[in-house]
């Protein structure tokens, strides 16, 4: 017969074994714990190829012209699902695809980035960032550098909380994404005031899991470190009035500089070709 002590000591364990247990597993997000490095499932670290190849420079290189050759002004594409899809975490060696290019809800990896810009950040991490409330801000590799350079005022400015990335999954008419969780904005130019409206909207708010603030333990291809803004929490969005005239002065200035060296390279090109015709018209007199 089991002494009294033994089985009461047995029911102990077991209960603990089951809060552990309950404690390690999700059921939120598929049964696998968010942010726990594992060799196993996912540690940051290992197996990135199975999302894309970090050896790889093609996420993020621009072949050919893309701006201002096939893209016209665009109204601003702004659009929130109706619903928003289970944030399933993911294991390697799954593969995670999508419906559409650019997501805004759905399965993802556990561990996500830290926050800041990176070379590339694939969408299998930063929709975690989305999770937690943070706003992504993707560019195509063609995109014109000093619209970019805007995006960038806009990020760093705004929140603590931001992924910046190339993204050749933008649609083929913009060169712009913004996206929350849940919500996304599509520019063809970079436009300051619809992109900080945008975030004070819907940044952090939204989140499923807007509570966690801390970074994630995914850093490859990282560029910068995000900084404080407001605080870590970023109880204030864009706390600085990006859209007073001297902000919009200071951001709109390297938009100026660049138009101007651009005019003046486009002068020197059509001022070449002019003469290149010249001399072919010459040399055809000559050798009548």
């Amino acid at each position: 017969m089991q002494k009294p002590g033994v089985y009461l000591l047995g029911l102990v364990c077991h209960i603990t074994v089951v809060i552990v247990f309950a404690a390690v597993k999700d059921d939120r997000h598929g049964g696998v714990p968010m942010g726990v490095p594992n060799e196993y499932c996912d540690d940051g670290k290992h197996f990135l190829n199975i999302d894309w190849d970090p050896e790889s420079t093609e996420e993020y290189t621009c072949h050919g012209e893309r701006n201002p050759a096939n893209i016209t002004e665009l109204t601003p594409y702004y659009h929130c699902d109706l619903e928003t899809e289970m944030p399933w975490h993911i294991c390697y060696n799954r593969s995670i695809t999508y419906d559409e290019d650019l997501p805004t809800s759905g399965p993802h990896r556990p561990i996500w980035p830290k926050y800041g810009e990176y070379r590339y950040v694939p969408p299998q991490r930063w929709l975690h960032s989305l999770e937690h409330g943070a706003i992504v801000f993707l560019y195509h590799p063609c995109a014109y550098k000093y619209q970019i350079n805007k995006l960038r005022a806009v990020a760093e400015s705004c929140l603590r909380r931001h992924i910046i990335s190339p993204s050749k999954r933008i649609p083929s008419n913009r060169m712009f994404a913004v996206l929350s969780w849940g919500c996304k904005l599509y520019m063809s130019e970079m436009d300051v005031t619809r992109t900080v409206e945008f975030v004070k909207d819907r940044a952090v708010n939204y989140a499923p899991e807007r509570l966690v603030y801390a970074d994630g333990g995914y850093d490859t291809a990282i560029i910068k470190h995000a900084k404080i803004v407001s605080d870590k929490r970023d109880s204030q969005i864009c706390p600085e009035n990006l859209l007073s005239p001297l902000s919009t002065k200071k951001i709109s200035r390297m938009s100026r500089k660049r138009q101007e060296r651009l005019e003046r390279l486009r002068n020197i090109l059509e001022q070449r070709s002019l003469n290149t015709l010249m001399s072919e018209r010459l040399n055809s007199i000559y050798k009548r």
